[in-house]
């Protein structure tokens, strides 16, 4: 095959029907991106056989080729290409066996490639949104500070304006992590935390969810306290708690979400426990990951794997036992950072 440059030599996805060689010139490899473009992956030059992989395993294509310039590529047939290697059975079991290897590095790269990209996404999504929300964020914080001033005896409103203000520090804070999450950083601030209070600013602000979901929140902090970020492990809580009230809602279970503190001699341990339907067997290898979701209709798939980002900077772990009967979040967090 005589080629010009950028000629498509086979689709990326299409059915694996032969082996090629380039004879001079080269081929170029590309994967398609989410946003349709594609992006070169490798090259190969004279001298170099692509296309193997398929033809030996039977998958579709996993990159498109083309040509890099003028280019000559031998095409040899799939049926001539099995019947070589069939004369020879070692040859074909190694080759089957090197080709296994190759075909999973290559899926594993692949995937860190589009996960970065992701990232890198939503990371400059994130600082633009943060820039155009700053200034309505402020009129909205003003005029709560101005009708909490003028209606300060009233108890229910000042209440009310409290809980605006701290909701938008609470959005700006989710979007500092997330963005922070996205360029692969994750400092913490340090300050002693009572988490009976922490657990009654959380109850404060989100009562009315759980007031209109019919499904119950019980905190119990047993008087204990650490050292750590008290705004991101609010947010390691909001992630961890809501996961559980969409898996009770969406199984249409009206329940109790209870969150419970406990300390052994080091740690200070937090279980967060319903009775929902389990997470799914397909996502809980991989529960923790970016963007992995299941059954939501919204949400970036981002939440537990910031959660996890978040209690790993505090030098703690994060795991879960789940099953059909619910599931058990249990985070261990050292009581003090050293």
């Amino acid at each position: 095959m005589d080629l010009a440059h950028g000629v498509t030599i086979f689709e990326e996805q299409s059915d694996p029907d032969a082996l090629f060689l380039v004879l001079e010139g080269k081929a170029v490899f590309t994967k398609t991106k989410t946003d349709g473009k594609k992006q070169t992956v490798s090259e190969a030059g004279a001298g170099s056989f692509f296309g193997e992989v398929g033809v030996f395993t039977g998958e579709k294509r996993a990159l498109g080729a083309s040509s890099g310039g003028k280019s000559r590529v031998a095409r040899v047939p799939e049926p001539t290409v099995k019947r070589i290697i069939e004369d020879s059975e070692p040859v074909k079991k190694i080759l089957e066996s090197v080709i296994f290897h190759l075909n999973n590095t290559t899926e594993h790269y692949m995937s860190d490639v589009m996960r970065s990209e992701k990232l890198s996404l939503v990371g400059s999504m994130v600082s633009s949104i943060l820039h155009d929300f700053k200034n309505p964020f402020a009129v909205i914080s003003l005029g709560a500070t101005l009708i909490k001033g003028r209606c300060g005896d009233d108890e229910k409103t000042a209440k009310l304006c409290e809980n605006m203000e701290a909701q938008i520090q609470r959005m700006v804070a989710m979007a500092n992590d997330l963005a922070a999450f996205a360029r692969g950083e994750q400092q913490i601030d340090v300050t002693n935390i009572a988490v009976d209070e922490l657990f009654k600013e959380f109850q404060g602000l989100n009562n009315p969810l759980f007031a209109e979901s019919n499904i119950s929140l019980e905190m119990t902090g047993n008087g204990l306290s650490l050292e750590g970020d008290r705004n991101k492990l609010f947010r390691v809580l909001q992630n961890l708690v809501f996961n559980s009230v969409e898996a009770l809602l969406s199984a249409g279970i009206e329940d109790t979400i209870r969150v419970l503190a406990e300390e052994d001699d080091q740690d200070l341990i937090i279980s967060i426990i319903d009775k929902g339907p389990g997470i799914p067997l397909k996502i809980r290898d991989t529960f923790f990951e970016p963007f992995v979701s299941e059954g939501k209709t919204g949400g970036t798939g981002l939440g537990s794997a910031i959660a996890k980002s978040i209690v790993e900077a505090h030098k703690g772990s994060i795991n879960f036992s789940t099953s059909a009967a619910g599931t058990d979040f249990i985070i261990r967090l050292p009581k003090k950072q050293l």
